[in-house]
């Protein structure tokens, strides 16, 4: 959550509602949509419980960063259905939802412009610019904006305890021409994230040619902790 000048948002990474959709025929799309519910319901409840707000629109904005259904070309039953109920669960937490375009949003129109909410290629806040992370924008690189706060790259690393490998998603928290940047991992269950530590120097699927060797990890521990890892560049790699 970012607090400000007493507006609160609650920004959240890339949700690819319909990925996996089908597994051995059957469509699990609603379970996926109501595993996510639940989990941010214990997102909200922190919220709560640090005093922060109350039951009901506890939040000024929620800020949603792109890739917010799967499938490319056409937008499915299934992404249609649980979107509208996400919207639904969504629109009880805060006064505003923002949506921004991530390159698997076409088709989203039909059904934001009905509930009247609008996606932007880019969102400014304060001194925050919100954007999904595969375009580059001019107007992004003003002096004006500090922070920019991107999804679409999914990050995750693979850690080892013994024998036993784990990959988990992180944050990732760099710097890039003057900018500070906070890369979110993907909110999407069905997908763990691409392990950035095997990446090669300033590769990646951004718009940018980050260093993300300097970059810091963050991970998000089980009782909402934050776990810090980090340098990227200095995490072993398996």
């Amino acid at each position: 959550m970012i607090e400000k000048e007493k507006e609160k948002i609650v920004v959240i990474g890339d949700i690819h509602l319909g990925a996996g959709s089908e597994i051995e025929g059957i469509n699990i799309v609603g379970e996926i949509e109501r595993e996510m519910i639940k989990e941010l319901e214990l997102v909200f409840d922190r919220i709560i419980s640090d005093g922060a707000g109350e039951k009901g629109k506890i939040l000024d904005k929620i800020v949603l960063l792109g890739d917010l259904k799967d499938e490319f070309s056409h937008l499915m039953n299934e992404e249609r259905y649980g979107l509208v109920n996400l919207f639904d669960y969504l629109d009880e937490k805060c006064e505003e939802i923002v949506v921004i375009r991530g390159n698997h949003d076409n088709y989203l129109s039909q059904i934001l412009e009905k509930r009247g909410i609008k996606i932007y290629d880019y969102y400014f806040w304060n001194e925050y610019c919100f954007l999904h992370g595969d375009r580059d924008f001019k107007e992004i690189h003003s002096r004006k904006i500090i922070y920019w706060i991107i999804g679409h790259l999914h990050p995750a690393i693979s850690l080892r305890e013994g024998v036993k490998i784990e990959k988990y998603k992180c944050f990732l928290k760099g710097k890039f021409k003057g900018k500070k940047i906070i890369i979110l991992p993907s909110f999407a269950d069905i997908s763990e994230g691409i392990d950035v530590s095997l990446f090669e120097q300033n590769e990646s699927n951004l718009a940018w040619r980050f260093d993300l060797k300097k970059f810091e990890v963050k991970i998000a521990g089980e009782k909402n902790e934050v776990l810090d890892f980090g340098v990227l560049g200095k995490i072993k790699k398996l």
